[in-house]
């Protein structure tokens, strides 16, 4: 029997060991899970921050968007403005070129007839002074 009872004690002995692995094995294990836990979290901080620091860019890019936006529609708005001001102006300026020939025509004509109302023979010649005689009689 005392082979028996070696075989059992070698038994327990390799059993011990295994048993010594496997908790070495679990330690480790374990150990490596934490390490990746800790990595993991690490890596989920600066990827939140990353994503916290994206937003804030989207923000702003959306807002500089939307104000450019904003002045794109002022822009046409003014360019809108500008185009019926400068239809207005040359409408007037048509209308103002056409009563300017008109009022040069009418100086032309009030001229024509101050030289029609002014007696047509001038001077002191003789035949204005016979002219003169008889309108006197």
């Amino acid at each position: 029997m005392p082979l028996a009872k070696d075989v059992l004690d070698q038994q327990v002995d390799d059993l011990r060991d295994r048993m010594q692995l496997l908790q070495q094995d679990r330690r480790a294990n374990v150990d490596m899970l934490e390490a990746n836990k800790f990595t993991n979290s690490e890596e989920i901080r600066s990827l939140r921050d990353e994503n916290k620091e994206l937003r804030l860019k989207l923000t702003q890019l959306q807002k500089r968007l939307s104000s450019e936006r904003g002045e794109q529609h002022e822009l046409v708005t003014f360019k809108r403005e500008a185009l019926h001001l400068r239809t207005d102006y040359d409408s007037m300026k048509v209308i103002s070129n056409k009563r300017q020939q008109e009022m040069n025509k009418l100086i032309d004509e009030a001229k024509i007839c101050e030289l029609e109302a002014k007696p047509s023979i001038q001077g002191n010649g003789p035949l204005v002074k016979k002219i003169r005689v008889l309108e006197n009689k």
